[in-house]
């Protein structure tokens, strides 16, 4: 790590809660971690890092402003919630171009949204190193779909080719960016997501896990764990007949939901249509993000029902940090991370009898469980913490940057961590 400490802005500019929320605030987290300093930018002023903020109503007047910039792009038709994207840019370079005039500024990294060049733009105009972590790209099937997308594309190709390091999360879009960028001035890596080292240092109270055992009536039942939003991407049909498959192997099995959303009431009305009683489906509603550790620690087996070829999951990542079997779908940015057998188990995606047996194998081998979870907390620890990459990211940058006068030191260390 440099001896010099950096004054970084962190601009983003999603809503900053839920999974992109944990990604940013363990990002941020690593860098302060090593004594930098990082200033936020985003629309609302959000910070990712102060939890209560996220689970807080809206009851302060930022919040109100907050709720209403998010209700308002929930439902502008997706032509005009585009071009309320490409406004976006001038008030961001304003905000930026103040941030970055007060204090000497020597790293922009950016979270990459689609329509957004401000923190690319600032970056060339100020000439500050910046660094783009880029978790999705035009003209890729999304949640939300796209209307501009040529527009988009032209775009993404000037912020992708402006930037020092572009950061992907797979190895699916660090080959789509090569090809968009066409050039070797850029350094791509993939660094997929991870968890705060704190989860991996945190003692488990016994007691705590004993008393939220006792509050769901989970005494000597088997619990399969999702942790996340309940909403369609997820493929909880998916999910809720491969349980239906287990419990004719293991009749009081609990289908525990971790989080809450607009598909719980569907989810109940699907789990009665396939004669699963309420005993067999739980549902938390939403936690703090803190308390997930001690929710996780019932899990007999956690589970992602559902992704896509390039999303690297957060849940994966607490699932193993937690050392609980994880069973997964095969794909690439899962494969990336779980050998199967060894640290977690892959099933046939959109297969529910694959997955169920998965599940099976986990609930029914306690010993094997228990030797998947610990290899995979292991790896976790090893690979896969924010600090870690935070250190890793700076560590790049300095290579990029010629500070390190040991280039070729620093570069050989980049490879063997990777």
């Amino acid at each position: 790590m440099p001896e010099k400490k950096l004054n970084i802005i962190y601009h983003f500019r999603v809503r900053g809660t839920g999974a992109e929320g944990v990604h940013i605030a363990g990002i941020v987290n690593g860098f302060r971690a090593a004594g930098h300093t990082v200033r936020l930018v985003s629309p609302t002023n959000a910070d990712p890092i102060r939890e209560a903020q996220v689970a807080a109503a809206p009851t302060q007047r930022h919040s109100v402003k907050t709720f209403l910039l998010h209700k308002l792009a929930d439902l502008l038709p997706q032509p005009f919630f585009e071009f309320m994207e490409i406004g976006y840019n001038f008030f961001a370079i304003f905000r930026l171009w103040r941030a970055a005039g007060r204090n000497q500024v020597d790293l922009i990294y950016e979270r990459y949204a689609f329509f957004n060049f401000a923190g690319a733009f600032i970056s060339q105009l100020k000439h500050i190193p910046f660094i783009l972590e880029v978790n999705e790209l035009s003209g890729h099937k999304r949640i939300r779909g796209q209307f501009f997308v040529r527009s988009c594309s032209v775009i993404e190709k000037y912020v992708l080719r402006q930037a020092v390091i572009v950061i992907s999360v797979s190895d699916f879009l660090n080959r789509e960016i090569k090809r968009k960028i066409d050039h070797d001035r850029t350094q791509i890596i993939t660094i997929p997501n991870g968890v705060p080292s704190k989860w991996l240092k945190k003692d488990i109270d016994p007691d705590t896990v004993a008393a939220l055992r006792c509050k769901y009536n989970l005494q000597n039942k088997k619990v399969i764990c999702f942790v996340g939003g309940l909403v369609h991407w997820h493929n909880f049909d998916l999910l809720l007949k491969a349980v239906k498959e287990v419990q004719k192997e293991i009749p009081d099995v609990v289908m525990m939901f971790i989080g809450d959303g607009p598909l719980k009431n569907y989810i109940q009305e699907k789990s009665e249509e396939l004669s699963l009683s309420k005993g067999n489906v739980l549902f938390t509603g939403k936690i703090p993000h803190s308390a997930i550790p001690d929710y996780l620690r019932l899990a007999g087996v956690t589970v992602i029902p559902a992704t896509n070829n390039f999303r690297s999951p957060i849940k994966m990542f607490e699932y193993m940090a937690l050392a609980r079997p994880v069973v997964a779908p095969a794909k690439p940015a899962i494969e990336a991370v779980i050998s199967h057998g060894r640290d977690g188990l892959l099933f046939e995606s959109g297969n529910y009898l694959s997955l169920a047996e998965m599940l099976l194998h986990c609930l029914q081998g306690p010993e094997f469980s228990r030797r998947l979870g610990a290899n995979a907390r292991k790896k976790v620890f090893e690979k896969y913490t924010w600090e870690g990459h935070a250190e890793q990211i700076l560590l790049l940058l300095q290579c990029n940057c010629g500070i390190e006068k040991d280039l070729e030191a620093r570069q050989d260390e980049v490879t063997k961590y990777w």
